[in-house]
C-alpha cells in the first residue's frame, strides 16, 4: 500500500470517528432536557449567561435562575454562588443574578459573588477558590441542560469531586438544536483524544484487514502458479 493511500485511510477513519462522536453527543445531550433529582449540598452554583440591554437576564439566564431559586427554597443548600463577568451588555452577569435572586426571596447574606469570569473554565477555577475559602465540599451545579455535561467535566478538572447535576430545562427556543450542536462540537474539541483514538484504531484495523487480504491473495496466486 502506498503512503498516500495509508494517509487517506487515516484521514477518512478519523473523520468518520469524529462524525460518530458528534452524532452521539448531540443525541445524548438533546435527550437530557428534563430536570434531575438534586440531593442536599453545601452550595448552589449558577453559571452565568447573556445579559440583555437594560440589565435584564436573557431567557437562558432566567431559566437557570428560576431553577436555582427552586432548589434554594427546597432546602438543597442555603448558599448560592452567582458567577459571570461583564459580557456584551453591562452589568456583570453575577450582579444581574443577585438582583433576580433577591427579588425571588433569597436572602442577600446567602449570596456569594464571582464577578470576573468570561468562560466556563474560568468559572470553574474561580468558584473552586471560593468553595475552598468557604469550606464548601459539594455543589449543585445549575446551568442549561445542554451545557451541563461539559460544565461538570471542566469543574472536575478544576478539582471538584462532589458535583450534583442541577440542570435547568429549556423549551421555547427556536435555536435549541443549534445550542446542542455547539455543545457537541465543544465536547469534541475538549475530548479530541477520544474520537482521535477511535479513528486511529479504525485505521489500523482497516490497514490490517487489507494487508491480510493481500497476503492471502498473493499466497493463492503462488499456489495457482
Amino acid at each position: 500500500m502506498t503512503i498516500r493511500a495509508t494517509v487517506k485511510t487515516f484521514i477518512v477513519s478519523t473523520g468518520a470517528a469524529l462524525i460518530l462522536y458528534l452524532t452521539y453527543q448531540f443525541v445524548s445531550i438533546r435527550l437530557q432536557n428534563y430536570l434531575s433529582t438534586v440531593p442536599s449540598t453545601d452550595c448552589i452554583v449558577i453559571l452565568g449567561a447573556a445579559v440583555w440591554p437594560g440589565g435584564q437576564p436573557s431567557l437562558v439566564l432566567r431559566d437557570r435562575l428560576l431553577r436555582a431559586v427552586e432548589l434554594y427554597h427546597a432546602g438543597v443548600a442555603d448558599k448560592i454562588i452567582c458567577s459571570g463577568g461583564v459580557g456584551r451588555y453591562p452589568p456583570a452577569e453575577a450582579e444581574v443574578e443577585k438582583q433576580f435572586l433577591m427579588k425571588a426571596g433569597v436572602a442577600e447574606k446567602d449570596i456569594i459573588m464571582e464577578l470576573a469570569s468570561t468562560s466556563t473554565s474560568e468559572q470553574a477555577t474561580l468558584i473552586k477558590g471560593i468553595c475552598d475559602r468557604e469550606g464548601f465540599k459539594s455543589i449543585a451545579l445549575v446551568t442549561s441542560f445542554y451545557h451541563e455535561k461539559r460544565a461538570i467535566q471542566l469543574f472536575r478538572a478544576a478539582g471538584f469531586t462532589d458535583i450534583e447535576d442541577a440542570r435547568c430545562t429549556h423549551e421555547r427556543f427556536e435555536d435549541l438544536d443549534f445550542r446542542v450542536g455547539r455543545e457537541a462540537l465543544a465536547l469534541a474539541v475538549l475530548n479530541w483524544w477520544q474520537w482521535a483514538a477511535t479513528g486511529f484504531s479504525m485505521s489500523l484495523l482497516i490497514l490490517g484487514c487489507q494487508l491480510v487480504g493481500r497476503r492471502a491473495s498473493k499466497d493463492n496466486h503462488v499456489e495457482l502458479s
